[in-house]
């Protein structure tokens, strides 16, 4: 992993964990999941609310580590506006950023820092569940 990469890390993630974007029951919801991991207790329950196609609003409230409270934050701000195939290919997008597999270098396949900031799980593959939990919960909805 590159120096900006590392820097990203630290910024990106501590920034959400800290004030995480979303955060709170949302009222008025037309879908909620649990997204759970039970290796490391990290436990949060998701809401989003569908107005046609459209994500209209998308919440979060529970606990978790660092790595997997930023990385709910990122996806709920990343989904609102988006079509259900719009966040489809997002979290696709995402998951190969963070996929140990992929040979590809993360910056050739998005130029958005706060995805980019969880490139470190391709690294430390224990926090890969860490980073992907909510992400692959809202898959499931899709």
């Amino acid at each position: 992993m590159n120096d900006r990469l590392k820097a990203l890390y630290k910024t990106q993630i501590l920034a959400h964990a800290k004030s995480p974007f979303n955060e709170g029951v949302l009222v008025n919801y037309t879908h909620k999941l649990q997204a759970y991991n039970p290796v490391c207790g990290d436990q949060f329950d998701l809401y989003l609310k569908f107005e046609d196609n459209i994500i209209q609003n998308a919440s979060f409230k529970g606990y978790g580590c660092a790595i997997s409270k930023a990385s709910t934050s990122v996806l709920t701000k990343h989904l609102l506006g988006k079509t259900r195939s719009e966040a489809k290919a997002l979290i696709e997008l995402f998951l190969k950023v963070i996929d140990p597999e992929n040979n590809e270098s993360p910056e050739s396949i998005t130029s958005d820092d706060e995805l980019l900031a969880f490139t470190s799980a391709r690294e430390f593959p224990e926090r890969l569940t860490c980073a992907n939990l909510a992400w692959e919960k809202v898959r499931e909805v899709l």
